[in-house]
């Protein structure tokens, strides 16, 4: 008996969180990813590479720009700060938990992991994002007395 290839085998399209967070630090390494998003005052994004099994991003922070509080549907992930300085906001023994990432850092995270991340500033950073499988959808949350609470069904995730 052999074990299944199947594309619609999720188990074959597991990636390891280790996995995530040496791709994401691997690209962020790329120096000229700077180039691929010109500054604005917006936060801006670019797929990187991807397939069914994994989606690689970069995204601008101009300082003080968010996300806003989501989760990435049934994909984990991990991100790793290439230049500039980015807050993650996490939930966790009942409070907001602040983590500040800088160049070389990286994060990675269960499919279930709801966070809200912000450029810090000064100026703007890039983050370069790997998600397993691909990123197809992505939920809303607003932040409550108790914690993240779900807004709305999943939008698409090329609409972040």
């Amino acid at each position: 008996m052999t074990a299944s290839t199947s594309p619609l085998d999720t188990r074959a399209a597991a990636v390891p969180l280790a996995e995530l967070r040496r791709t994401a630090r691997s690209y962020a390494l790329n120096p000229n990813l700077s180039a691929l998003l010109p500054e604005s005052g917006d936060r801006t994004w670019a797929r990187l590479a991807g397939d069914a099994r994994l989606d690689v991003w970069l995204i601008s922070w101009p300082e003080g720009t968010e996300t806003g509080w989501h989760d990435h549907g049934d994909a984990s992930g991990a991100f790793a700060v290439a230049s500039g300085v980015v807050l993650e906001q996490t939930w966790a023994l009942g409070a907001v938990q602040h983590r500040t990432l800088t160049e070389g850092d990286a994060r990675a995270f269960g499919r279930d992991h709801v966070h809200n991340v912000v450029g810090a500033g000064p100026g703007r950073a890039l983050t370069v994002h790997a998600y397993a499988p691909g990123l197809v959808t992505m939920g809303q949350f607003e932040l409550g007395p108790d914690g993240p609470n779900r807004l709305a069904t999943p939008q698409d995730a090329s609409s972040w």
